[in-house]
Order: structure tokens, then sequence, then C-alpha cells
């Protein structure tokens, strides 16, 4: 009788662990039809919301515990819209590049579809999220996936994640120790407190602008006035 605790413990042992999402989101890319004009010129390089993440998952990967994966998310229209201004096929550049890290972008055209891709039950089909990073436009509101691009400097319904829009995003889709940050501009003042209070897991965020002109991972841009916070 003694061996069967024993056994049970050994049993539980064996078993898999959860598996887990790492999920990073890509934002799309202004036109330059609309921004070349304007004294503060958005991305005049159409992959910086691409880079960013693709660096980020390589950072990530050397630290995946075991079963979890990363999850790429990426907004197409904004590149779709690139594409057809600059002539060249960024959605293959984009799959190129994603699967040299053995990746492969999940496109989503709408904030319907970003939710949905979202909703996790912790199944075998759906594991949480362990983590989720933003890449992308955004105010102190908003999640700007396609900022001066379909609609100049004025993004409508669909194109935006808008603080009101967060309780569609269900806290029991992440793990109880989640952490989640956006490199949008901005995103500190009043998006990443509001995601706390309805999402219920912290996220950090920008106090100020962000820069990803320098390539690879995003930096502060606004001198000693700007900060990460949560």
């Amino acid at each position: 009788m003694r061996l069967l605790p024993i056994l049970c413990w050994l049993s539980l042992l064996s078993l898999p662990l959860q598996a887990n999402d790492v999920v990073l989101i890509s934002g799309g890319p202004a036109l330059r039809s609309f921004e070349k004009y304007k004294k503060a010129s958005h991305d005049k390089y159409w992959g910086n919301f691409i880079d960013s993440a693709l660096t980020r998952a390589e950072e990530l990967k050397k630290d995946l515990k075991a079963g979890d994966k990363i999850v790429w998310l990426v907004f197409r229209p904004s590149y779709v819209s690139r594409t057809t201004e600059d002539q060249t096929d960024y959605l293959k550049i984009i799959g190129e590049r994603s699967a040299k890290l053995g990746l492969s972008p999940i496109y989503f055209d709408n904030k319907t579809q970003l939710f949905t891709l979202l909703r996790r039950d912790g199944s075998k089909e759906k594991p949480k999220i362990c983590r989720l990073e933003y890449f992308g436009h955004s105010n102190k509101k908003c999640w700007m996936f396609d900022y001066s691009n379909r609609v100049d400097g004025g993004a409508l319904e669909p194109l935006v994640v808008h603080v009101d829009d967060l309780e569609k995003i269900s806290g029991s889709s992440f793990t109880s120790d989640a952490e989640c940050v956006s490199y949008g501009c901005h995103s500190g003042e009043e998006f990443s407190q509001r995601w706390r209070m309805i999402v219920g897991r912290p996220m950090v965020g920008a106090v100020g602008k962000t820069d990803y002109s320098d390539g690879g991972m995003p930096k502060l841009s606004t001198g000693k006035d700007g900060s990460w916070v949560y």
C-alpha cells in the first residue's frame, strides 16, 4: 500500500507539461503617399513592425519552455496596400523571413478576427497565452493596425483595438502569470492600465513615443521624459 502514493506521484511526473503560446502581433505600415509630405513622416521603411517582431521571436526562442510555441499574428491589409504602392510582394518577403526562424505568419484582416485568434481555452488546439507582445502604431487609447494607410491618420472602427474593445479579450485566455507588452507609442499612458483592469494581466507600455527607425527592437524616442510603465 505504501507504493501506491509513490506510483501516483511518479505517474504525475510523467505527464507532459501544459504547452502555452507566446503571441506576437504586428500591425501594418503607413502608405508613403500619405506620409511623405509630413514633417513627422512615418514608416519610410515598410517592415518596421515585421523586423521587430522577428527580432523578438529569435530572442524568445532561446528561452521557450518545453512545448511552448511562438504564434505570430500579422495585419494583412496594410502590407497588401504597401505592396501595390511599392510594387514589391511584401507578403512573400514576410513568409520567407519567418520561415528562416521556423515561423509561419497567421494573417488577420480586422479586430474581430484578432479577438477570435486570442480566444483560448487551454486545450491542445487552443493553448493559453503565456506572453503577448504588440508591435505597431498606437496612441494612449488604441492599437492602430492601419495608421495612415487606408485612411490618412484616422483609423476607422475595424482597424483599431480601442480600450472600450478590451472586454472582448478574456483574461481566461491567458496563464495566471502571463506577461504582456505594447511597443506602440503612448500605450503606457492609458491602454496598459485599462488592459490590466479589464483583461486582468499586467501590460508594459510606453509613456511617450517609440522609435523603430534603427531596426530591430524599438526604443523610446522622447528623451528623459519617456519611460516604460505598467
